[in-house]
């Protein structure tokens, strides 16, 4: 059915638009083609060290493996947390929205903001997600574990 009102033609297609470009940097996010390649690096490394340090134990082996994997693991991680419907509220609809945890309301998207998470490895990911308030009873504690 063609849209009747040319403002809320075009404010379709802006959306439509921007939402095509959610899911492909998603996408882009999520290419074992793009983390294997940062993987190289860390191979190299891994190999030159070994090199330098023929009679490495086993344990000193395993340490630079983990240092080596921990930079890459952050990447990956902070990848993957920012895949989710939940990390751009604004791009998912209304069914893919959370809903707050107190009363059961769909979650209104506030904005974005960044903060930092460090992991179990001690290296610190920055994620720039979706804020939201419930429209029902003011609750803010999104997104879980804030």
């Amino acid at each position: 059915m063609p849209c009747k009102i040319p403002e809320s033609c075009e404010r379709m297609r802006e959306v439509g638009a921007w939402r095509g470009r959610v899911a492909r940097r998603k996408r882009e996010r999520l290419s074992a083609e793009r983390w294997s390649e940062g993987a190289v690096p860390v191979w190299t490394e891994l190999v030159a060290w070994r090199e330098a340090h023929p009679r490495a134990t086993f344990s000193e082996i395993e340490a630079e493996l983990d240092r080596q994997l921990t930079g890459m693991r952050a990447r990956i991680l902070g990848d993957l947390a920012l895949a989710s419907a939940t990390a751009d509220l604004q791009a998912a609809s209304v069914e893919e929205r959370p809903r707050c945890e107190r009363c059961g309301a769909v979650l209104q998207a506030q904005g974005r903001e960044e903060r930092g998470v460090v992991t179990q490895g001690g290296v610190e990911v920055r994620l720039e997600r979706s804020y939201a308030t419930c429209p029902r009873c003011g609750d803010r504690s999104f997104p879980p574990g804030r």
